[in-house]
């Protein structure tokens, strides 16, 4: 990667292998969405606790996973083969989770065991060669024991109560996680992990496009057209604002453990899937208008909040103004949708505006928050990487003029 100021080391790129792994969780998140039926309304309680619980337990695996490729890529034999076993593992997960997931309570939980055991076999051979990071790694592999041995636990308890207690395997896992030491030996490759997050999230939006091909299939009338565009622009827009956020206020140089990094987006994504079934729900008109506007507008501004939170990695954190405008703009969401209750259209078309003025506050943000900050903090003499983030305005703000 090319510095403003002069060369900079290489950046590493996300391989082949990786993008074929996230595919497969892709996958199985959207089996978990699978499980709501949305096309049939808001569905039971209890659905939706294990719609989170299993959409949870995936990413985390995916999140651990992601974290050991990112932080020993000097070992890429060992990483593949890791890999390879994961993604077999995962299918077994996938096929379980469909509307028998009680019956299949046993295969789930037996393959998600078996990934984080498998990963507790990798960081204890990776421990070997690398005893400078053993502080943190013993911690790890504490995680990687003591999740299956509540996850395996979970499965008689289940058979003879009825009782799920595998959530509080996540909740272990969590907890060692965010609360783990800040130090140097834990930070991770953070130009490496966004772009590898960034192509997870565009494949999430994959899903979601497919879904909406069934807009289209309305035909060439009036309402088929408002339906099909109205789709498609919210989509899109969803789209737009990951990736300026992406693109222009997520500082990539940034020295962190990105543990909160991941854990948002673990949410953001649960967001997406959804949303993608939301989508699903919006061209059935056999559900309650009630019930479609309820679970678009939760999840919407969920997305909104969880893609808000990213700023904390910004290249200069926002103030307060900031996240009042969004606040102020999700309440009028909240209100418009309310007052379009019963016009489907008026209310699709109030969620397209909530999104695209979201982009909005993210570029004032951006233009006239960020790089004024960023250019009195230059002229004052400070680092390389601040002058690069003007450079980086600059040549933005004289594109946009061209």
């Amino acid at each position: 990667m090319l510095d403003f100021l002069g060369e900079k080391e290489e950046e590493r790129k996300v391989e082949y292998i990786e993008l074929i792994y996230d595919l497969i969780f892709v996958h199985t998140i959207g089996r978990c969405g699978a499980l709501l039926n949305l096309e049939h309304g808001i569905p039971d309680p209890m659905v939706y606790v294990i719609f989170m619980v299993f959409s949870v337990a995936v990413l985390e695996g995916w999140y651990f996973y992601t974290i050991f490729i990112n932080r020993f890529p000097q070992y890429p034999t060992q990483r593949n083969v890791s890999i390879f076993v994961s993604m077999y593992l995962l299918y077994y997960i996938a096929a379980g989770i469909n509307d028998n997931w009680r019956e299949n309570y046993a295969q789930i939980h037996v393959g998600w065991a078996l990934i984080l055991l498998h990963l507790a076999v990798q960081y204890a051979i990776a421990l070997r060669k690398d005893t400078d990071k053993q502080s943190v790694m013993n911690r790890d592999i504490f995680v990687f024991v003591a999740e299956p041995i509540i996850i395996l636990a979970s499965i008689p308890i289940y058979e003879r109560t009825g009782i799920i207690i595998s959530p509080f395997a996540i909740v272990l896992g969590i907890t060692v996680g965010v609360t783990g030491p800040k130090v140097e030996t834990r930070h991770a490759d953070f130009p490496h992990l966004t772009e590898r997050l960034m192509l997870y999230v565009v494949f999430s939006f994959g899903e979601m496009i497919i879904e909406i091909s069934g807009f289209f299939d309305e035909g060439v009338t009036p309402m088929g057209i408002v339906h099909s565009l109205l789709a498609f622009a919210l989509v899109s827009g969803l789209f737009l604002n990951y990736g300026y956020v992406y693109d222009h206020i997520i500082d990539r140089e940034k020295k962190t453990t990105a543990d909160g990094y991941l854990f948002i987006h673990m949410f953001l994504i649960i967001s997406l899937s959804y949303l993608t079934q939301v989508m699903e729900m919006l061209r059935n008109p056999d559900v309650d208008e009630n019930a479609k506007i309820i679970s678009l507008g939760i999840w919407l501004v969920a997305y909104v909040i969880f893609l808000s939170l990213l700023e904390r990695y910004a290249k200069v954190r926002a103030c307060w103004n900031y996240y009042n405008r969004l606040i102020q703009i999700s309440l009028g969401y909240i209100f418009l949708l309310h007052m379009t209750r019963w016009y489907p259209v008026m209310n699709f078309s109030v969620s397209v505006a909530y999104v695209y003025l979201i982009h909005l506050s993210l570029r004032i943000f951006r233009e006239r928050k960020l790089a004024p900050k960023v250019m009195k903090a230059a002229e004052s003499g400070e680092t390389s990487e601040t002058a690069e983030t003007v450079k980086a305005l600059e040549t933005a703000q004289t594109a946009q003029s061209e």
